[in-house]
C-alpha cells in the first residue's frame, strides 16, 4: 500500500502560516497596548504630582502662578484624555487580533482533526490489507498442507 498523503496538506500548511501571522499580529497589538498603558500611567502620575505641588504652594503662591498651574494641569488633562482614547483604540485592536487568531486557530485545528481522521482510516485500511495477506498465506499453507495428503 502506498504511503499516507493527506489530500488537503497544502491547505493545512496555508492555515498554519495564517495562524502564525495572526499570532505575530496579536503579539504586536498586545505590546502596543502595553506601551500605551505605560504612557497613560506616566501621564496620570505626572498629573498627580502637579496637583500635589499646586496644593503645597496654594497658601504662598500668587494668583498668576496658580493660574499657570491650572492651565498646565488643563493641558495635562487633555493629554490624559487623548491617551485614554489611544489606549481604547489599542484595546480594540487587541480584541480584533484575538478574534482573528481564534478563528484561524479553529480553522487549522479543524483541518488537523480531518487529517487525523484520514490517517486513522489509512491505518485501518493498511491493517485490513495486512489481515487479507495473512489470511491468504494461511489459506495457501493450509491448502498446500491438506492438498498434498490426498
Amino acid at each position: 500500500m502506498e504511503k499516507f498523503k493527506f489530500r488537503l496538506e497544502k491547505i493545512l500548511e496555508y492555515r498554519e502560516r495564517i495562524e502564525d501571522i495572526n499570532k505575530t499580529e496579536f503579539g504586536k497589538a498586545k505590546k502596543h497596548l502595553n506601551d500605551e498603558i505605560v504612557i497613560l500611567e506616566e501621564i496620570l502620575s505626572h498629573k498627580d504630582s502637579i496637583n500635589v505641588e499646586r496644593d503645597n504652594m496654594l497658601l504662598t503662591a500668587k494668583i498668576k502662578d496658580l493660574r499657570s498651574y491650572s492651565q498646565y494641569l488643563d493641558n495635562v488633562k487633555e493629554k490624559l484624555t487623548n491617551q485614554k482614547d489611544i489606549v481604547e483604540k489599542a484595546e480594540n485592536k487587541v480584541e480584533k487580533a484575538r478574534k482573528t487568531l481564534i478563528i484561524s486557530s479553529v480553522e487549522r485545528k479543524t483541518l488537523e482533526n480531518l487529517k487525523d481522521r484520514d490517517f486513522d482510516n489509512y491505518l485501518y485500511d493498511v491493517k485490513k490489507e495486512e489481515d487479507k495477506v495473512v489470511d491468504q498465506i494461511v489459506s495457501y499453507q493450509s491448502s498446500k498442507k491438506y492438498g498434498g495428503q490426498k
